[in-house]
């Protein structure tokens, strides 16, 4: 997914916290790899590294449009579920990115809008 860093917001866990915005929206989350530069556009790998929980931290969303938000500390995702996984992992679609979370619960159909709410999102710079 094609981001533009914003800000540099704070360290936590010798991680920066940055401030991002995509054609999808806005949030927080932390860097992984070298400094980003602010107003710099990245490609970056998405990963909520925490195993999430159907109808906790993932529920259905009310709007069938992709879009990413801050909601306090949290960021929230609004994709699709892509792929379920037997062993416990599904893959969810936001535009042409796709995330793969570790998940526990019922899952709700391929094809569902859903919100992924997390306060541990990660960036990764795929071009490092």
């Amino acid at each position: 997914m094609k981001i533009k860093i914003i800000k540099n917001v704070e360290k936590y866990n010798d991680q920066i916290v940055v401030s991002f915005t995509s054609e999808f929206g806005g949030g927080k989350a932390r860097w992984n790899g070298e400094n980003p530069i602010e107003g710099r556009e990245y490609f970056v790998e998405l990963e909520i590294p925490d195993t999430v929980e159907w109808r906790k931290d993932v529920t259905k969303s009310v709007k069938e449009q992709y879009c990413i938000k801050s909601d306090g500390n949290s960021t929230i995702i609004v994709c699709e579920v892509e792929t379920l996984f037997e062993y416990g992992c599904c893959d969810f679609r936001i535009g042409s990115s796709i995330v793969t979370l570790d998940i526990e619960g019922e899952p709700y159909p391929k094809g569902t809008f859903v919100e992924i709410s997390s306060q541990n999102l990660i960036l990764y710079d795929i071009y490092l």
